[in-house]
């Protein structure tokens, strides 16, 4: 038998569904809600304000050293270099009288052993000013008349005390320079650049 054609094999597959059944899949209605108002409360009484918090008892504020021009600073240098001055010339006079008791002829032991006794005053005249210097920014003297060096650095410090020293040893020279500055600036302030202050009545408490 002759095979039929290819459209009359398609034919004897049947009829093919063309629209297949299509199963919707339902799902309930969810439906509405309704809105719902949020009413705040109306009272009547104000909130009172939240308590404030213990402060912590503050330290006293120091103020700030005040700057030689708010008074007169003149006489306080005068008298601090003058009375270091009688400080230092007391200081060695007992390493003089110190020496003329043990050698017993005070002229010879100075012209025999000056290359030992000229360092021993100056280092001891130095010791005097540079130790309170370098410790708590003061001289000797400078507590006394409220008066404070202006540098806080150690370094800076000795090397004001040096200079210091080379003031108190000339006087005359130092209480001249304040008479002639307009700050009434001693030697030692000229030199280095560094300023004696006046402390502050809160800090000196």
């Amino acid at each position: 038998m002759s095979r039929p054609l290819l459209f009359q094999a398609s034919a004897l597959q049947g009829k093919v569904e063309r629209d297949p059944h299509q199963q919707a899949i339902s799902v309930p209605a969810l439906g509405r809600v309704a809105p719902v108002v949020l009413e705040t409360p109306e009272t009547d009484e104000e909130m009172d304000p939240l308590p404030e918090w213990p402060r912590m008892p503050s330290q006293p504020i120091l103020s700030p050293p005040q700057s030689k021009d708010d008074g007169d600073s003149f006489w306080p240098l005068a008298k601090l270099e003058f009375m270091e001055a009688i400080a230092m010339v007391g200081v060695n006079l007992v390493l003089a009288a110190f020496t003329w008791i043990q050698t017993g002829a005070l002229s010879s032991a100075y012209a025999e052993l000056w290359h030992f006794l000229l360092p021993m005053h100056f280092v001891l005249s130095w010791t005097l000013v540079m130790v309170p210097l370098a410790l708590t920014g003061q001289s000797p003297m400078m507590g006394r008349f409220g008066l404070q060096l202006s540098a806080v650095q150690p370094e800076r410090r000795l090397a004001f005390s040096l200079f210091h020293l080379l003031s108190v040893t000339v006087f005359p020279l130092s209480f001249i320079c304040m008479v002639l500055t307009r700050n009434h600036r001693t030697l030692a302030e000229l030199l280095t650049g560094q300023d004696i202050v006046v402390i502050a009545p809160a800090r000196m408490r």
